[in-house]
Order: structure tokens, then C-alpha cells, then sequence
């Protein structure tokens, strides 16, 4: 009898020290994943304050990177401009608090609230903001004597600020000429914007909506307990504090499954195990939501991200070819046709094509990101197709004097099943690139068959492209030099039709080139010949 109740007795101390050792475990499994939950929380919020000053930034340059500022802040500045294209804009399209210029260390120019006022109404902002704006200055003056323009001569700067108690989102901004013509008429100091958005309480409140953090507060000095954000100003020192209230899913979880571990426990092994096993799964589905959330926020800030860089791009690209069509329109309308306005008219016609031609590749960019695109399945004749892209472009190469032929591999001639007109649009682009940056030589479209489907070249002998600028070629508003592609026109957005066209149709595309040597375009897609163009096997008898 004392032996069986010794295993008896052992066996109740295994089982409950079992339990006791499973529910250690669910507590130390909780308190790790309140752990993780605030880390992420931590890292997400300090990514969202860079970001959001990322777009600030965004915000600022995309009026300031622009011929008409440049000339509004010259030698005389234009204040009925600034309130317009400054002080409104800024206010109303991206809710900024303040914009003000500075020139030489002088405050040039104010607002608050998008209007208008004197440069006391910005309090401690502009001492504070004065050896900033020299040190961009001083960058933005030697890249305008290296000759550097538009993008390429950017000079910029963020980060958070402190001024009269007051936390500011700020972006500092050279104001800088898009063209050399332009560049020309001013080289006295640089005018530099400084444009910030307050962190007052609705910022917090959307910060806080965003991020689904509970009680965020903005604490003017830092401490705080965790979770919290150590707010850091633009030159690298602590100013104040993001805190919220943690909410520990882990323990939470904890404590609702409490009673069903107590059952577990008076009714011994089995169903603490059951129970052990419920508290790990809904654990996972904890771990899993997350995850999801935030992949899903990532998701969409970047496609806020690409929103707004696509809306400030498209307001002032759109700009100068509509000013040309209108300004030439009232020209035209004013006198009868002699021969000065024949070429205002050939003027009026080639603004009108080349906004046509911007609009249009706005437009595919938006509906390929949006998912908008859908391919069609058609039969169409490939030898055909390719003679078609390149005649479209023969009258720009026999007048530059260009050779421009094609290459088809004989066994490829024939029907194929695919979608002829986005295939089209891709080889077309790539031709029209080819003509438009050679100037002496050729352009050789060629096609072959490879494993993976049919690779199309288009190979020119033109100017090239640098190894390093490569990476940048196939992305969105990408342009590898900024006064050469202003010469030879475009925005940046054919390559990057090429690209997400390509891919949507299950290829891939690349390039080679060589500076000086010409450059070698080609991608590979998947289509199938059309049955009727398929060899057969005739059986003798």
C-alpha cells in the first residue's frame, strides 16, 4: 500500500509539477511575445518619423526643384508667387504650418497658415533654422558650379526641430533650376525653403489612428516608461518622448484562458495538456495577425509613397508642354496665318504631342500599379509586328541617317498567340529610345528563340550608358542624365512601362551597354506559335 501510494503520490508531484512547469512556460512564452510586440511597435514607429519626413521632403522639392521658383526667387523676389506656389500650396495640399525663404542668412520670405506674414511672426524659427540653411546653401552653390540642374543639382535636408516649445516635421530645400537657360539669369545666393508641419495634437492623433497604439502622447522631454520613441532633433539630440500604452497580448491572453488552466489542473495531465495545446495555437494565430498587419501597413505606405510621387511629378511635368499649346493657341488666335505663325503653329502642334505622349504614360504607369492592366490572347503575324515598330520610327532615322533593320529568325516568322499591342507598345518604346540617342550608326532589331521564349533585341550605336547608372534605368521617373534627357525629351516613364509590361506578361527584360559603344535593349517573354504554323508529321504507309 505505501508503495502504490508513493507512485500514486509521485505521480501527482510529476503531474503537477508538469502543469506548474507548462503554465512557467505559457507565462515566460506571453511576456517574450509583449517583448516582441513592443519592439515592433518601437521599430514601426521610428520608421513612420522617418518616412513621413522622407515625404516632407518629397513635398518641399516638388515645387522647388523647378524653373518657374527659380526665377521667382532671383535677383527680385516674387512674393505674389510665393504666396501661391508656396505659401497655399504647401498649406493646403500637404498641410505644412510654415514656409518661409532664406537668402544670405535673411528671411526673404514668410508664411504661416498659408498666408502671407512678417518674418517676426515665425518666432525662434528662423535663428534656429539660419546655420542649417547655410550649410545647404553652400552645398547647393557648388553643385550650380558644377554645373549640376533639375534632380542632379538637389540639394536637401530633414529632420526634427524644437522651436518655442513647439516639435516641427521640417525639410530644407536649395531652390533649383530644371534648365541651363534659366540657371543663367540668377547666380547670386541661394534661396533656401524651409517648410514644417507642427507635431500638435492631431498629428499625434493620426500617428496614434495609423500605428493603432493606445494613448500616444507627445512628452516634451524624453523619458517616459515603455514602450516610448526617443524623439531626436536634426542634429542629433534628445528633445522629447513618443509614449503609449502597452497592451501585452501575451499576459491578456493569459489571463482569459486562467480558469481553464485551473480545470487543467484539478483534473490532472490530460487536460492541462489539452489546454497547454489551445494556449499555444491561439498564440501562433496571435503571432500570425501581426505579421499580417504588418505586412499590410508596410503595403500601403508604400503605395501612399508612390501616390504622392506621382501626383507632385505629374503637376509640373504637365506644365511646360500645356503652356507651350496654350501660349501658342492665343498667339494664333490673335492674327491671321503668315509665316511666323506657321512656326508657332509647328511649335502649338509639337507641345500638344509631346503632353499627349506624357498624359499617355502617366496614365499606363497608374493603371499598372493599380492592377488595371489585363492582356489580351490574339493571334497575330511576328515578322509583321516587328516591321511595324520599326517603320513607325523609319522617318526619324533616315532623318538623322540611321540604319534601322530588323533580324527575325527564320523558323520564328509565322502566327503567334499573345497580346500584340502590349508587345507592341514594349518594342516600340525601346525602338523609338534606340533612334532618338543615336546619332550616328544604326538600330537592329533582332529575334531569336530560347528556352524560356522568344528573346527580342533592339541594339543601337549610340551614346551608352554609364555601369553605375544601370540600377536606375527601369525605375518609375528615372532618368540617367537630366539635361541630356531633357534635350532628347521624356519624363522617365518608358523604360518603366517596359519593365512592368514585361513582367505582366511573365518575362523579364535587361540591358548592356557600354559608354561611347552603344547600348543592347532585350527581354524574353513566354508565347506560344499558333497551331496552324506548327510543323506536323505526315505517317507514310
Amino acid at each position: 500500500m505505501q508503495l502504490i501510494h508513493g507512485i500514486v503520490g509521485a505521480a501527482a508531484v510529476l503531474v503537477v509539477v508538469s502543469i506548474l512547469g507548462g503554465l512557467a512556460l505559457m507565462i515566460l512564452a506571453a511576456r517574450q511575445l509583449d517583448r516582441m510586440e513592443a519592439v515592433d511597435e518601437i521599430e514601426i514607429t521610428q520608421r513612420t518619423i522617418v518616412r513621413t519626413l522622407e515625404r516632407t521632403e518629397r513635398e518641399v522639392t516638388s515645387a522647388t526643384v523647378w524653373d518657374q521658383a527659380y526665377k521667382a526667387m532671383g535677383w527680385t523676389i516674387d512674393a505674389a508667387w510665393a504666396d501661391t506656389d508656396f505659401a497655399t500650396y504647401y498649406h493646403e495640399q500637404f498641410k505644412h504650418d510654415l514656409t518661409f525663404v532664406i537668402r544670405s542668412g535673411q528671411v526673404v520670405y514668410a508664411s504661416a497658415g498659408g498666408k502671407r506674414v512678417s518674418a517676426d511672426a515665425l518666432g525662434g524659427f528662423p535663428a534656429e533654422a539660419a546655420p542649417i540653411a547655410a550649410d545647404v546653401a553652400a552645398k547647393a552653390r557648388a553643385a550650380r558650379r558644377a554645373g549640376k540642374l533639375s534632380t542632379a543639382g538637389e540639394v536637401t535636408r530633414t529632420g526634427l526641430m524644437r522651436i518655442d516649445d513647439e516639435a516641427y516635421l521640417v525639410a530644407f530645400a536649395a531652390v533649383t533650376p530644371e534648365s541651363r537657360a534659366v540657371a543663367d539669369l540668377y547666380d547670386g545666393p541661394p534661396a533656401i525653403v524651409v517648410s514644417a508641419r507642427r507635431m500638435d495634437a492631431a498629428f499625434v492623433h493620426q500617428l496614434s489612428d495609423d500605428l493603432g497604439l493606445d494613448d500616444l502622447v507627445l512628452l516634451r522631454r524624453p523619458g517616459g516608461d515603455p514602450p516610448k520613441v526617443t524623439l531626436r532633433d536634426i542634429e542629433g539630440q534628445a528633445f522629447g518622448t513618443l509614449a503609449w500604452k502597452a497592451r501585452n497580448p501575451g499576459l491578456k491572453l493569459l489571463k482569459s484562458v486562467a480558469p481553464w488552466l485551473l480545470i487543467g489542473f484539478l483534473v490532472l495531465a490530460a487536460a492541462g495538456a489539452v489546454l497547454t495545446q489551445r494556449v499555444a495555437e491561439a498564440l501562433r494565430k496571435l503571432e500570425a495577425g501581426r505579421l499580417e498587419l504588418l505586412a499590410a501597413k508596410e503595403e500601403a505606405e508604400s503605395a501612399n509613397a508612390a501616390k504622392t510621387r506621382f501626383l507632385a511629378n505629374m503637376s509640373h511635368e504637365v506644365r511646360t508642354p500645356l503652356n507651350g499649346v496654350l501660349g501658342m493657341a492665343q498667339v494664333m488666335a490673335a492674327d491671321t496665318l503668315s509665316e511666323t505663325q506657321g512656326r508657332r503653329l509647328k511649335i502649338l502642334q509639337e507641345s500638344g504631342q509631346a503632353l499627349l505622349a506624357l498624359l499617355n504614360s502617366i496614365l499606363d504607369i497608374a493603371r499598372l500599379e493599380t492592377g488595371a492592366v489585363r492582356l489580351r490572347s490574339e493571334t497575330f503575324d511576328l515578322s509583321a509586328l516587328v516591321e511595324a515598330s520599326c517603320a513607325a520610327f523609319s522617318g526619324a532615322a533616315a532623318a538623322k541617317g540611321l540604319d534601322l533593320t530588323s533580324d527575325i529568325a527564320p523558323e520564328l516568322r509565322g502566327r503567334w498567340v499573345g497580346d500584340p499591342m502590349r508587345l507592341r507598345q514594349v518594342l516600340g518604346n525601346l525602338v523609338a529610345n534606340a533612334v532618338k540617342f543615336t546619332d550616328h550608326g544604326g538600330v537592329t532589331v533582332r529575334v531569336r528563340p530560347t528556352a524560356k521564349g522568344l528573346r527580342f533585341e533592339v541594339e543601337d550605336t549610340g551614346l551608352g550608358i554609364a555601369a553605375e547608372d544601370l540600377p536606375e534605368l527601369f525605375k518609375t521617373f528615372s532618368q540617367v542624365d537630366s539635361s541630356m534627357t531633357r534635350v532628347h525629351d521624356g519624363a522617365g516613364l518608358g523604360l518603366s512601362i517596359c519593365r512592368e509590361l514585361v513582367e505582366l506578361m511573365g518575362g523579364a527584360i535587361g540591358v548592356h551597354s557600354t559608354p561611347g559603344q552603344g547600348s543592347s535593349f532585350h527581354f524574353v517573354i513566354p508565347l506560344t506559335q499558333a497551331v496552324s504554323d506548327r510543323p506536323t508529321l505526315r505517317v507514310v504507309r
